[in-house]
């Protein structure tokens, strides 16, 4: 064949596959069970820049701050402008107040201040939980792992557990080896059912990931609903040898305790009698816990499932300062309208509602779900209805009283799971984060929160007539800019 008929050949068939990206329907079309598509001529042609991973990280740019005006313009931009910002309700900066004075206070008052994790599998294993509760114990003292179950099903990476006897699992959430129907959960939303004798040893983790602040504690408490006969609970102090026994003849919700005289790693539980063993709280006080309750596959429906005067007490025993409530993400694959994401939200709005309920003088953060990746038309792209949902759950949460921390937008927004996945910061599944991607994330969610901390600090140094005119003048100063 002559080189001009060749080119002749090559031309016709270019020409031919640029008219069918011209005119192949961009929903593509039906054949039977498959959809076939065809690419459009801009994409084909247009080359789209691909984000680095320099594109979505966040900045933490220093600022020359040399006075109280430059404080707050520093704490605003963080808070309200970055992609780590906070939504709070009606704009106040002083939600989290009751929090901050309470953990600052918490040394010289003796006092633990809990914060509650709650979540889907993206927290499983302490993953973000870990590097959050690092943070706040480096800011305000404290140390442990916080509440841990009587048996642990999912290890995690901040402490051994192992529990054998006459056990058996209660659960809002799981497989069919848990009980639901009847049940007494608790505020881990997950208990066990004594009956008779069982034995729990735990130790610190030697692992890389595991935090130091973690691995000792000075304080247990084991909080249970006794059911008829006594309870029986005694603490053996491993490393110092010590033994610690009480008993209780009480029905219903109460709380164990003893405080070492110095702090240990690792202990060994046994008890005795017919209870349901809610949690055993590991802390290392005063200062600050937080604990990590992760719950593989779940919606954030589950906590109506627990009886609101249950949970009342329980957070009252424990004093609950902060509850996070960390889902979306199992739910954002089967989300494929408007109709059917506000109907989740509703659902979501009543879980707040309840927890509320149970605990008036918590704060409620809800965090919504990281950026995903599923097969859109033949290619790895963020799902169709996340960016809906995102803005719908931050709606939903602000309706309901609840501040809003959104993680697809601290990732960098749509796509970026792509490119998490590429620097190593999140799973071959384009759905969870690697354990370096969860510490990344649980610092963005620390200096988000340590921010409105300093923020905080600030505030105390002025009157009230001062902040307020400092900070209109700030959020004016802002507008003003953003629309130049």
């Amino acid at each position: 064949m002559k080189l001009s008929s060749t080119l002749r050949f090559f031309a016709i068939v270019v020409a031919a596959l640029a008219l069918l990206c011209i005119v192949f329907p961009s929903e593509g079309i039906a054949v039977g069970g498959t959809t076939l598509r065809f690419p459009s001529l801009h994409k084909v042609l247009v080359r789209e820049k691909q984000k680095g991973i320099d594109d979505l990280l966040v900045k933490r740019p220093v600022r020359d701050i040399s006075g109280l005006r430059d404080s707050l313009q520093d704490c605003y931009l963080t808070l309200f402008e970055g992609q780590t910002r906070f939504w709070l309700p009606d704009d106040d900066v002083s939600f989290f107040d009751t929090f901050f004075e309470k953990a600052e206070n918490a040394a010289s008052d003796g006092q633990i201040v809990r914060i509650m994790h709650y979540g889907d599998s993206q927290i499983e294993m302490d993953r973000v939980t870990c590097r959050l509760r690092e943070r706040m114990q480096q800011q305000f003292g404290g140390g442990g792992p916080g509440m841990l179950p009587l048996r642990q099903p999912v290890p995690t990476i901040s402490f051994n557990q192992t529990a054998t006897g006459l056990l058996k699992g209660q659960s809002t959430w799981g497989d069919s080896t848990f009980t639901r129907r009847g049940a007494n959960f608790g505020p881990m939303l997950r208990s066990w059912r004594l009956s008779g004798s069982a034995t729990m040893s735990l130790s610190a983790s030697k692992g890389r990931y595991a935090s130091p602040l973690a691995g000792s504690f000075s304080t247990l408490r084991v909080l249970f609903n006794n059911r008829p006969g006594p309870l029986s609970v005694s603490f053996r102090d491993r490393k110092g040898g010590a033994t610690f026994s009480e008993t209780k003849e009480e029905e219903g919700i109460g709380m164990i305790s003893w405080q070492l005289d110095s702090a240990t790693s690792s202990a060994a539980l046994t008890l005795t009698g017919n209870a349901d063993i809610y949690g055993v709280l590991v802390d290392n006080g005063p200062g600050v816990a937080v604990d990590n309750i992760g719950m593989r596959s779940t919606s954030g429906h589950q906590f109506k499932m627990v009886p609101l005067e249950q949970l009342a007490i329980s957070y009252r025993l424990v004093d609950v300062s902060v509850i996070i409530m960390q889902f979306g993400g199992n739910s954002v694959p089967y989300l494929k309208s408007e109709k059917v994401i506000d109907s989740y939200c509703s659902r979501l709005g009543e879980q707040i509602d309840h927890v509320r309920q149970a605990c008036p003088d918590a704060v409620i953060l809800f965090v919504g779900p990281s950026d995903m990746s599923t097969m859109v038309r033949g290619q790895l792209a963020t799902y169709p209805m996340l960016p809906t949902v995102v803005e719908k759950l931050h709606q939903m949460a602000t309706e309901h009283g609840a501040a809003y921390w959104s993680i697809y937008d601290a990732m960098g927004g749509y796509n970026s799971m792509l490119v998490w996945h590429k620097e190593g910061l999140a799973g071959n599944d384009y759905v969870h984060f690697t354990h370096k991607g969860a510490n990344l994330m649980g610092d963005y969610l620390a200096d988000a929160i340590l921010k409105l901390y300093q923020l905080y600090t600030l505030r105390k140094g002025l009157s009230a007539s001062q902040f307020d005119q400092l900070w209109k003048e700030t959020v004016s100063a802002n507008a003003t800019l953003s629309n130049l």
